[in-house]
């Protein structure tokens, strides 16, 4: 369940990505083509739908308006047969009309001349009085004019009124007394349409309201949230994109150049009709908003490409194919060969240009003469045969390159092939001729001179051997003499010891020089890595005891099949740990550790120096020390016999220091034998 739970997440993130991004560009284009196309008007409008008194929307305050302006023109033009008078059944707005003094018209027996007069459920009252217009709201004057200019659809009254106007109004308004009141709560009279049919479409379009604001508000919440998700979990969307770079690195370069024409054109579409949305006010077809995304979304798919495939675009690419085809069947001829092709190509390459050149001569006759046409003919075929004769001469070049290379690649032989006299690459020849003599006499000189070194250390140290075994019995025997005086006891016991020394650094030099001229028998057969180190701690630990360390081991407890000789590689990890005791920081602890890893087993000694550590010294090499004051013991040989004996059974060795920190590591690939079980008797 988890592994599948861990496969659907670069899944999920990346689909919540893209389905974020895409949810956040469309709320951003439908908001800002809202900001730009939705006039004030219209956003009060909006706005009237959230108010809870109807009398404060701008809806109400433009029907009040118009109202007035049509008992105005009612009182005006009823001669002329105007019929814009309201209806007199809807009492839920009480209107009384007078001119001069005279009442021409009302729906109500009320005076309406004050806000002291209106009818009880009414709280609203509006009276124009022949020059400007009043108005009360809940017995509260309201402020109709404000500045005292008319400013067109922004203000909050459209009345009449020689105040607030830039021209003045029909002269014939100013004989005319217009009193208007509205219920506070309309009521359902049946009378058409009037301010409770208002106060229910308010109702009506507050639902449509909330469900477009929910549309408007949702898309970019939900996009934020998953595009917040998506950044959560980065690295599984990391682990998407690579799996469709992956997908995308084997198309092949040439498809990705050809998808390139149809994105550009698919961008100047997108930004066509981005742009007619802002400025021209027109949706049009919604399916071609859908290029916006589609182009986002391909150019991403590109740009992954190019993040993770950069380098190795060339290599998914027809004609990289090609090319590689046509190199590996290059690397089947001789360089000469190939040399010789390429002249060739070159030449067949130049044909076309020669060509429209012999096709322009008519052309150059008719505007420069015969003459300059048969000059021009001239040169062409002389630059012609120039390029045959430097064709053939490339050719010869190639062709002794051939012999140069078969020479290079014989050196040592006795074959030789000779060169012309006048070739181009004769003093190369003879310069390599004089290099591989050279060459010839420094090596003999040098195997010479470590034939005679080696031979040297090997017969010296032979013919040690026998004195210094007598020595040392010799010794032995003086040791176990009873009457000799305390002071001779102590000279014998340090002649004894030195001895040892002695025949132990013989020994080493012996290993030493068996192994440089290969003559050190080694017998490969499987052994347990882990338990060869564990035998190696055992004998040791009496030493281990001694030197006041701690060793931290860490082997596994399974076995770990190398193939080396048991006895070389026991001698290797005596020296290492025999190292590391000796020339350890006191009280501190050795680490010996062994992991197996990309199907090799590597062995680690790691311990503290007591003394600083030399910077850039080889402690392989023979003879070097770590202490350079020789106080120690040491005889410089046991790093270099580990690292010969490893050699020798075909394991790595190496070590690094790193300011007190000395470690060493000892490596074998991982072998699938085992040792064949022990025959009883």
């Amino acid at each position: 369940m988890d592994t599948k739970s861990k496969s659907i997440k670069p899944a999920l993130a990346f689909l919540a990505f893209v389905v974020g991004i895409s949810l956040l560009i469309y709320s951003g284009v439908a908001w800002t083509y809202l900001s730009i196309n939705i006039s004030p008007a219209t956003r009060a409008s909006v706005m009237d739908v959230f108010q809870s008194d109807y009398q404060q929307t701008s809806t109400f305050r433009s029907q009040i308006g118009g109202n007035l302006y049509s008992l105005l023109n009612y009182a005006i033009y009823a001669e002329d047969g105007y019929v814009g008078l309201l209806n007199e059944e809807d009492t839920n707005l009480l209107y009384r009309v007078e001119k001069n003094g005279q009442q021409l018209t009302a729906n109500t027996e009320a005076a309406l001349n004050g806000p002291d007069t209106l009818p009880e459920g009414y709280n609203f009252l509006l009276i124009w009085d022949g020059t400007k217009v009043s108005i009360w709201k809940d017995g509260q004057a309201v402020d109709v004019y404000g500045d005292g200019f008319f400013q067109g659809v922004e203000v909050d009254w459209y009345v009449p009124g020689y105040q607030n106007s830039a021209t003045p109004e029909d002269p014939a308004y100013a004989d005319l007394t217009v009193s208007l009141a509205a219920a506070a709560k309309p009521v359902n009279l049946s009378a058409g349409y009037g301010l409770y049919e208002m106060v229910q479409d308010l109702a009506e379009n507050r639902t449509v309201v909330i469900w477009l604001l929910w549309l408007l508000l949702v898309p970019p919440a939900a996009g934020a949230a998953l595009l917040i998700w998506s950044i959560v979990w980065h690295k599984h969307k990391v682990r998407a994109d690579q799996a469709i770079a992956w997908f995308t690195g084997h198309i092949w370069l040439e498809v990705k150049l050809l998808l390139l024409v149809p994105l550009a054109f698919l961008w100047v579409l997108a930004a066509s009709c981005t742009l007619n949305l802002f400025f021209n006010n027109f949706f049009g077809d919604p399916l071609r908003y859908l290029t916006v995304p589609l182009a986002l979304w391909w150019s991403y798919f590109h740009i992954n490409d190019l993040r993770y495939n950069f380098g190795q675009l060339h290599t998914h690419s027809f004609c990289t194919a090609c090319a590689r085809l046509l190199g590996r069947q290059e690397m089947r001829w001789s360089v000469g060969a190939r040399m010789d092709k390429r002249s060739v190509l070159q030449f067949v390459l130049c044909i076309p240009f020669f060509l429209y050149c012999a096709l322009q001569l008519p052309l150059l006759k008719q505007y420069f003469g015969f003459l300059m046409m048969v000059l021009l003919a001239v040169a062409g075929v002389g630059l012609i045969a120039a390029q045959v004769w430097l064709l053939r001469k490339n050719r010869q070049t190639t062709a002794d390159m051939d012999k140069l290379i078969t020479r290079i690649q014989a050196v040592g032989s006795d074959d030789q092939i000779p060169l012309p006299e006048d070739s181009d690459l004769r003093a190369a020849a003879e310069g390599l001729d004089q290099m591989e003599n050279k060459l010839k006499a420094a090596l003999s000189q040098q195997i010479k001179s470590e034939k005679l070194k080696l031979e040297l250390i090997t017969n010296v140290s032979h013919d040690l051997k026998t004195p210094l075994t007598s020595i040392i019995s010799y010794t032995e025997l003086l040791r176990q003499e009873e009457d000799l005086p305390a002071h001779a006891k102590d000279y014998i016991l340090v002649l004894y010891q030195k001895a040892l020394r002695l025949q132990t650094m013989v020994l080493d030099v012996f290993d030493v020089s068996k192994a440089a001229t290969g003559n050190l028998p080694v017998n490969l057969r499987p052994l347990d890595f882990a338990k060869l180190l564990r035998q190696t701690l055992a004998d040791l630990d009496e030493d281990i005891q001694a030197s006041g360390l701690s060793i931290r081991p860490a082997l596994p407890e399974e076995p770990v099949w190398i193939l080396a000789d048991g006895d070389r590689l026991y001698r290797v990890f005596q020296n290492l740990i025999g190292n590391a005791l000796k020339y350890s920081l006191a009280g501190s602890r050795v680490y010996l550790t062994l992991i197996t890893q990309d199907g090799r087993a590597e062995a680690t000694v790691q311990n503290t120096s007591r003394d600083e550590l030399p910077y850039g010294v080889d402690f392989t090499e023979r003879f070097v020390r770590g202490d350079q004051s020789r106080t120690d013991g040491g005889s410089g040989l046991g790093l270099s016999i580990a690292r010969t004996f490893t050699e020798a059974c075909n394991g790595s060795f190496a070590i690094r220091t790193q300011a007190d920190l000395f470690t060493a590591s000892v490596s074998f690939s991982l072998t699938d034998a085992r040792p064949e079980p022990e025959v009883e008797a």
